[in-house]
C-alpha cells in the first residue's frame, strides 16, 4: 500500500479509537504502528542500501520505482507482532495494544494492495524468517516486474506503483515491451 494510504486508513483508525475510547495512549499505539511503523524502510535505505540521497522525493522515488535491492525491514514481521503481543499482555500495556492494531492494520493492507504487485508469495514475504532464508533479496523475493511511478511526489505518495502493461495495438509491440523488467520492491509499507 502507498504511504498516503497508510496515513488515511492511520488516521481514520486513530481518530475512531480516540473517539470511542478516549484512550491517548491507544491512539498513539495505534498511529505508531499504522504509519510510524514504515520507519524501518528508512533504516533500510540508508543502512542496508546505503543511499544517502536523504531527500522525502529520493526515498520515495527509490521504493516506488522498484530499485531496492534489499528487504531487512525488521518492523515488518509476523515474528516480531507475536513477541510484542505477549509482551503487550505480560505488562498490560494499552500503548502497545494499540501499536500491535495499527501494525496488524499495515501488514494487512500491505498483504492486500502489494500482493497485486508480484508473481511472488506476498504473505510469506512479512515473515522475518522467510526474508532472511531469501538473503532480503529483492529479486528472489518479489521476481522481476516492470513498473509505473507517478512523477509528482503526491500522486505517488497516495497512489503508489502499478504495474507496466504493454500496449498491443493491431500486432505492434509497444517501447515498454522491449524494456527488460527491473527489479521489484513493493509500494513503501
Amino acid at each position: 500500500m502507498s504511504p498516503g494510504g497508510h496515513l488515511v486508513t492511520t488516521a481514520i483508525a486513530g481518530g475512531a479509537a480516540l473517539a470511542v475510547t478516549g484512550s491517548i495512549p491507544l491512539t498513539a499505539g495505534i498511529v505508531g504502528g499504522g504509519f510510524l511503523i514504515d520507519v524501518d524502510h528508512v533504516v533500510d535505505y540508508v543502512t542496508v542500501e546505503r543511499r544517502r540521497e536523504l531527500t522525502p522525493a529520493a526515498f520515495l522515488r527509490y521504493y516506488t520505482s522498484g530499485r531496492a535491492r534489499r528487504f531487512v525491514l525488521a518492523l515488518h514481521s509476523y515474528e516480531l507482532l507475536l513477541a510484542l503481543g505477549v509482551l503487550a499482555w505480560a505488562i498490560d500495556s494499552m500503548w502497545l495494544a494499540g501499536y500491535l492494531a495499527g501494525a496488524v492494520m499495515h501488514l494487512a493492507l500491505d498483504v492486500a494492495f502489494n500482493g497485486r504487485l508480484t508473481p511472488k508469495n506476498i504473505f510469506a514475504f512479512y515473515s522475518f524468517g522467510y526474508r532472511l532464508a531469501h538473503r532480503f533479496d529483492a529479486e528472489a523475493l518479489f521476481g522481476s516486474t516492470r513498473l509505473i511511478v507517478p512523477e509528482s511526489f503526491w500522486r505517488s505518495f497516495f497512489l503508489g506503483a502499478r504495474i507496466a502493461q504493454p500496449r498491443v495495438r493491431r500486432g505492434v509491440r509497444s517501447p515498454l515491451a522491449s524494456v527488460p523488467p527491473a527489479s521489484h520492491a513493493p509500494d513503501i509499507g
